[in-house]
């Protein structure tokens, strides 16, 4: 028995045996897409190792409670987007109500971003964020890019009863998890360069997915009637 098995009902096929959910269904995306994040979060350490390299200060910053803010609050919307795709996948009720979560808590960060910021000065705030933040999001998008592009092409084929939410939450997902592997090259430790720059790069890679996944859904309806 594999592991679509346990998930998805199973219906008798014209020889009496049991067939399995596809691999990509809304039956099997909770784990489709836990495979692709691990997948995603590895090849995201090696191209920090290979490419972008590690943070020079990471045992230091590794004591420090900001460092684990950071990694909680990406790793937690991470897997808020998670729970929300496969709801909204399944037509489940509260889809989007974790996605609220997702964003409560982006909105905890950006106010904390906002009182760090009143505190300091106009050059300060300069240094900090430019041209930090436009490597930031490249970073953390480059990072998200390959799971995107799987999640996008296994649900291709997949019928979704809200497609943008949903890819909204895919994409997410993935912006989430890539943000998490950069914390291990990002050396910036305020909440006034992660509130924004952080939440941004997740959101736009949520955007993406919500925009990819929304056009096949056209391109399936379009074709349907030819078929």
């Amino acid at each position: 028995m594999t592991i679509d098995d346990t998930v998805a009902p199973l219906d008798a096929g014209a020889s009496g045996e049991s067939l399995g959910a596809p691999i990509w269904s809304t039956a099997t995306l909770p784990w489709r897409l836990a495979e692709i994040g691990g997948a995603g979060a590895l090849a995201g350490v090696l191209m920090i190792l290979v490419w972008l390299e590690v943070r020079p200060d990471l045992t230091g910053a590794a004591g420090q409670a900001f460092f684990w803010i950071k990694a909680a609050y990406t790793a937690g919307v991470a897997l808020c987007a998670l729970v929300a795709a496969t709801w909204l996948a399944r037509g489940r009720p509260g889809g989007l109500t974790v996605l609220s979560l997702a964003g409560a808590a982006a909105v905890a960060m950006l106010i904390a971003a906002g009182v760090q910021s009143a505190a300091m000065s106009p050059a300060t705030l300069i240094t900090l964020h430019w041209p930090n933040a436009l490597v930031c999001l490249g970073n953390i998008l480059v990072i998200a890019a390959p799971m995107l592009a799987l999640t996008v092409f296994g649900l291709r084929d997949v019928d979704l009863l809200r497609p943008a939410p949903t890819g909204f939450a895919c994409g997410l997902f993935c912006g989430g998890v890539a943000a998490t592997v950069d914390g291990l090259h990002c050396w910036q430790g305020t909440y006034a360069f992660v509130g924004p720059w952080f939440t941004l790069a997740m959101l736009v890679s949520g955007g993406i997915g919500a925009g990819a996944i929304k056009l096949l859904a056209r391109r399936r309806r379009f074709l349907l009637p030819a078929e």
